[in-house]
């Protein structure tokens, strides 16, 4: 055999087996893939769509169960209730309760207004089940999280168009009585079947140039609206339709670029107070007539939907998951109960809940991204969208993949997105979001310090531990 011929077949023969040791390395291990990881595990026929979403399915029906218990007068038990249907199963909710003077030791001497205690009553939105209503508390190593109030799986993503009135199309006839919209709603794929449509369009060869965001599964904060899932910014009321006739801008980008709309995330009811309420501006002007006649008192800090209850730390159940009203979406990545998240921020309702919760959040200035393009919102002129992942480049991985191909970053239904483009980079972000750390490869950048962080507002306490922590 010639020379040449053979010196061609030992590299041949030795670039296979670098190949197959390379192949060999790579093992995806869902709690530390990248969007990249699972790209890769896709081509490499490692595993399918739809069982990366079964994947996080399992994981929430492991994690995503109550974590709070009541806080009542004396700590008597209470009777067992049946809660909302949430990855196939009733929510479960303990009967054990707390007595306040086990936190408040002088709480007999106490001689204020009334506190509001713990309770279970029925739901507005749906009175066969229940939810925790007035003062909870963490239970110590609860094992559970409540991160995610709805999962798009067929049958309980909807109130309005719940159990069978959301059956299959193939399935048949709706039941009698259902709600007229249910026949459009019941149209549309929960999460693993749109899994499962993705492998039999694409396989193991997705396009990646059209859709950069191919089975990433997301969670979004409960102020995004999602067509497939129910959408009431966290409330608990008897709605007419519990879900709105289109996506929010974001949603249908990130849809359109193949993501997974998988789950909603706790947050705090309709998006927070008013922002006067945040700023100490208490005057009748500001606030409206309504006023409590009991005192609230929160020990799992400010994000408590009275749908979807009350998330908890990933570190210690005991504890606040955040200060911010997007805590779900800062649980939901955190937990690996999904890839990435969209969170908002009036104040701090994004970064409270990334720091607290050690997941990467990119936050853009108001005019970059769209929030008001179908949103619940706290302040028109505050509340801008987020995007939190276990990475920095996944984060500005979906950054980029918001970007419309053809009006950019620019929501015709979000005045605010109508600024002049000049920070929008023309190479994309992701690109920017790696460095090889070398000595030396930050000489020549300007680095930018976001002053915003560091400020603090007379009496507001809750801007302190974010302030400190940036300086």
């Amino acid at each position: 055999m010639p020379i040449v011929k053979r010196a061609l077949l030992v590299i041949v023969a030795i670039s296979v087996v670098a190949q197959a040791a390379y192949s060999q390395q790579f093992r995806f291990h869902l709690q530390e893939a990248t969007i990249d990881d699972v790209h890769r595990a896709i081509r490499e026929g490692r595993i399918t769509c739809r069982g990366l979403v079964q994947l996080y399915i399992t994981r929430a029906k492991a994690y995503n169960g109550v974590s709070d218990e009541l806080v009542t007068k004396d700590g008597a038990p209470v009777p067992p209730a049946p809660g909302v249907i949430r990855v196939g199963a009733p929510l479960k909710f303990p009967t054990a309760t707390v007595a306040i003077s086990t936190l408040l030791p002088d709480f007999d001497q106490y001689a204020g207004p009334p506190i509001e205690l713990g309770r279970m009553e029925p739901t507005a939105s749906d009175p066969s089940v229940h939810q925790q209503y007035g003062m909870t508390i963490g239970m110590a190593n609860a094992g559970q999280l409540n991160a995610l109030g709805t999962l798009n799986l067929r049958g309980e993503r909807s109130v309005t168009c719940k159990g069978d009135r959301d059956r299959r199309p193939s399935d048949g006839p709706l039941p009698k009585g259902s709600p007229a919209v249910c026949e459009e709603f019941r149209k549309q794929p929960d999460a693993l079947e749109r899994a499962a449509e993705l492998d039999a369009q694409y396989g193991r060869n997705p396009d990646l140039q059209k859709m950069p965001m191919y089975c990433v599964v997301f969670t979004f904060k409960d102020s995004y609206d999602t067509k497939d899932m129910r959408s009431t910014g966290g409330a608990d009321a008897n709605y007419d339709i519990d879900f709105p006739a289109r996506d929010h801008t974001l949603v249908s980008q990130l849809r359109e670029k193949g993501a997974i709309i998988y789950a909603k995330a706790v947050n705090t009811e309709y998006n927070g107070r008013p922002v006067p309420a945040i700023r100490g501006d208490d005057s009748s002007e500001s606030r409206g007539s309504n006023r409590p006649t009991k005192v609230f008192v929160s020990t799992q800090g400010y994000q408590r939907s009275s749908w979807a209850g009350n998330p908890s730390d990933v570190y210690d159940t005991t504890r606040a998951a955040s200060l911010g009203s997007s805590s779900g979406s800062g649980v939901s990545v955190s937990a690996n109960l999904a890839m990435c998240s969209l969170c908002e921020e009036t104040s701090m309702s994004c970064r409270g809940p990334s720091n607290h919760n050690a997941v990467s959040l990119i936050l853009p200035h108001k005019s970059l991204i769209s929030f008001l393009g179908g949103a619940l919102g706290a302040d028109i002129y505050n509340d801008r969208a987020g995007i939190m992942c276990r990475t920095v480049r996944d984060a500005a991985k979906v950054l980029d993949a918001l970007k419309d191909p053809a009006s950019g970053y620019y929501d015709p239904r979000d005045i605010f997105t109508t600024v002049p483009r000049s920070s929008v980079l023309d190479k994309g972000y992701a690109a920017s979001a790696a460095s090889p750390g070398a000595r030396g490869s930050l000489r020549g950048f300007r680095i930018g310090i976001i002053r915003e962080s560091m400020l603090t507002f007379p009496g507001v306490k809750a801007d302190e531990p974010i302030a400190q922590a940036a300086a």
